[in-house]
């Protein structure tokens, strides 16, 4: 076998890649060795760049579409490599495969519970998770300073590296943007652009845009809760019927648990009082918490007060007693039922 030949089988003429899975980024070709021979065919698919690297130093970068390796358009490579015009001219560069794709909807979440302090319900611990969509627009900058040396970068590396930014910056947000829980669809479509505004920011010096945001705020239990206690209590037309439901609900619950085993205990007359009463109680609790939120008609707020005195009497100026629950008469003055002064 002459030289020419033998050369010429050690040299690599056509250049291509096609990614084995969509979350991949970057790829770098496996040359097995071989040496680019002058004028091989480069050949970059929709949605692709190929970054030649020449010793450590970034080189050309080649956007879809098929090219033949001359010195006409590898000026930058030319000059590193002083190549001389000849058929039998080889050179070693790597070549790195670059997905510019839109990568959607990658889940992400807080690392842990944050603690927030908050003038209705105190300290509550919370935690948040979504989904961003990004592409990487600047496949230099990326393979600086994301890939740096890895054969393979992928959706997984690049997750592992934003987790515990993405917690940091959506403690900022909701230390900057007091949250009101409830309003939480509002405030979470606001958190959502002020963090996709933040991790732009930050992504844009490893030569990736984010396109897309979304966020979902994980609340307490209790905060569910009061949120949609209040919703019901905006449904029945406020307070004083909410109130008045709670009353008969906690007089139904008695009568039922009464009703299914009348022996003592609880279930005697005197524990269906303290259940009715314990209703009403909370009821009352619940009141006092909500009166301070709600908006009458003219803006004006409602003292918790004032809410807690108007919601005292029952629909149609019933009254029940406190301490069995039975209904009493506008005018009476001991229950008939248990005798306890009203």
């Amino acid at each position: 076998m002459g030289l020419g030949k033998l050369i010429r089988g050690q040299t690599l003429s056509s250049i291509s890649y096609r990614a084995a899975e969509a979350w991949e980024l970057a790829q770098l070709f496996d040359r097995e060795g071989r040496r680019i021979m002058y004028e091989s065919v480069l050949t970059v698919q929709p949605g692709q760049e190929a970054v030649l690297v020449n010793e450590g130093t970034l080189a050309d970068i080649f956007r879809p579409g098929r090219y033949e390796l001359t010195t006409e358009n590898m000026p930058v490579v030319t000059a590193l490599k002083e190549w001389k015009y000849g058929f039998d001219e080889t050179f070693i560069v790597e070549t790195v495969f670059v997905n510019t794709n839109d990568i959607i909807d990658i889940p992400w979440g807080t690392s842990g519970k944050l603690t927030l302090p908050d003038n209705t319900f105190g300290m509550v611990n919370l935690g948040a998770n979504g989904k961003y969509s990004f592409a990487i627009t600047d496949s230099a900058a990326f393979i600086h300073k994301l890939m740096g040396t890895k054969n393979r970068y992928t959706v997984e590396d690049l997750k592992g590296f934003l987790t515990s930014h993405i917690s940091m910056m959506f403690k900022e947000i909701i230390t900057e943007q007091p949250m009101n829980f409830f309003d939480i669809q509002g405030y979470c479509g606001e958190a959502a652009q002020a963090l996709k505004t933040k991790l732009g920011g930050f992504l844009a010096d490893y030569g990736i845009t984010v396109k897309a945001m979304n966020l979902q705020i994980a609340l307490p239990e209790a905060v569910m809760k009061a949120i949609d206690e209040r919703a019901v209590m905006g449904a029945m037309g406020g307070m004083e019927a909410y109130a008045f439901k709670k009353q008969v609900d906690a007089q139904t619950e008695a009568m039922v648990s009464m009703a299914k085993n009348p022996g003592g205990g609880m279930n005697s007359v005197a524990g269906m009082g303290m259940q009715m009463a314990a209703g009403m109680t909370m009821a009352g609790q619940m009141g006092n918490m909500m009166g301070g939120m709600i908006q009458p008609q003219g803006g004006q707020q409602i003292p918790n007060g004032m809410a807690q005195q108007t919601a005292a009497p029952a629909a149609g100026g019933h009254r029940f007693c406190s301490q069995c629950g039975s209904p009493v008469l506008p005018n009476d003055k001991f229950c008939s039922n248990c005798g306890a002064k009203l």
